[in-house]
């Protein structure tokens, strides 16, 4: 007689290794997320494409990369690699993006939807990845570099935010 093969029970999954954990899991929801912000941010990179907007399109690209390496160093337990976006230090885009003023030429805009679709929605993945971060505070609490680096995103999402704004001024 041949015994039967355990399976994984539906409400858990893997950690790391063959450490099994309920689906509930902080890790497990952070994961989650940055799944979601990636189909979030695929979904914006087609509506630049299609309002021709090729170089949000590259933007958001990069954002994905990072996004991605970001799950695969959580998921691996190592090192996140240091990164730069858009030619900018994350240290510059953070500047940037909390000094509209000499950034931009405008203090910090407030959303309206008059400012187009595309801002509207680099908008909500501003808003999105700052969840992800909280997130990552709440969860990831030995992860700095993690957390800094959602930090960094969501000043990356605003400074396209604000590069659109200004866009549609010109």
């Amino acid at each position: 007689m041949t015994e039967k093969k355990r399976s994984k029970p539906e409400h858990m999954t893997h950690l790391s290794g063959g450490r099994l954990v309920r689906k509930s899991h902080g890790r497990i929801a952070f994961r989650g997320m940055i799944d979601s912000l990636e189909a979030e941010i695929l979904e914006a990179q087609c509506l630049a494409a299609g309002l021709g907007a090729g170089r949000y399109c590259a933007f958001l690209g990069e954002t994905l990369d990072v996004l991605r390496t970001i799950l695969a160093a959580e998921v691996r337990e190592t090192p996140l690699p240091s990164f730069s976006l858009f030619g900018f230090s994350l240290e510059e885009l953070r500047r940037q993006s909390h000094n509209t003023e000499s950034a931009f030429g405008f203090s910090h805009p407030v959303p309206v939807y008059g400012m187009g679709p595309l801002a509207v929605r680099l908008n909500t993945l501003r808003a999105k990845i700052r969840e992800g971060e909280l997130l990552a505070v709440r969860v990831l609490r030995g992860r700095k570099d993690v957390i800094t680096a959602m930090n960094r995103l969501s000043s990356a999402m605003y400074w396209l935010f604000c590069n659109s704004v200004k866009d549609s001024r010109a």
